[in-house]
């Protein structure tokens, strides 16, 4: 799948925004340096040590447009352990991504769905490769943004804030619901809610707890997926 047709049109696509954008280009790459030589390595890390850095990389993400992409496009954000595998395979209806321990993806995959097209995106430690021109321009192609956690949003809260502070609405889909005891689901999902409100993020659209494992177990994967398929509508 590391070659498919919508992966090679983005890839071209990206590269001529790079041509069209080569001073906006230019000012995210001077950014870029100064991040590595304060060894910041997420947008928390920015938030906390380098405020004017943080200005800067906003007022460039404002001034990025998104990169033209065809039909339903959706990003599944998170690290590998929240299960993004099983979710892949569940949302296509078929066995597409390998199911494995670790981080199985390194870089963006797309694999074709009949309603849309899903993106893997990796999750990462060193998130501060996702604040560039290309990757912010992506972010804001996609028709639908899904961030997969499996116990808290802390677990990938630094993705949502860039989220947020680029202006991008975004889902959060607790996975792996199964593994919570059912006498305990009420508080884990008031929980979520709380840390949502305690962290500040601003464009959660919607909350969905699911098993990507056994799909008709809770209600909300269906309403998730009604609402994927009706991006169109």
């Amino acid at each position: 799948p590391d070659d498919s047709v919508e992966t090679v049109r983005l890839r071209q696509e990206l590269a001529q925004y790079r041509q069209q954008h080569a001073e906006l280009l230019e000012r995210f790459d001077s950014l870029s340096k100064k991040l590595q030589r304060e060894k910041i390595e997420s947008f928390e890390d920015l938030e906390k040590q380098d405020k004017e850095a943080k200005k800067v990389l906003i007022t460039l993400a404002q001034q990025t447009k998104p990169v033209q992409m065809i039909g339903i496009n959706i990003g599944l954000f998170g690290l590998t352990s929240t299960g993004k595998s099983t979710m892949l395979n569940a949302l296509l209806g078929q066995k597409v991504a390998d199911i494995g321990v670790g981080e199985t993806t390194t870089k963006i995959t797309s694999y074709n769905g009949t309603k849309f097209i899903l993106w893997d995106v990796p999750g990462r430690n060193d998130e501060v490769s996702y604040l560039s021109m290309e990757y912010i321009s992506f972010f804001k192609g996609l028709s639908r943004r899904l961030i997969l956690i499996q116990s808290t949003v802390k677990e990938n809260s630094s993705m949502m804030k860039l989220l947020d502070e680029i202006g991008l609405h975004y889902d959060i889909v607790f996975n792996k619901f199964d593994k919570v005891e059912p006498e305990e689901q009420e508080a884990v999902k008031n929980q979520i809610q709380s840390e949502i409100k305690t962290i500040g993020l601003k464009r959660v659209d919607n909350v969905y707890f699911v098993s990507s494992k056994f799909p008709t177990m809770f209600p909300d994967w269906i309403v998730m997926i009604n609402h994927l398929e009706n991006l169109l509508h």
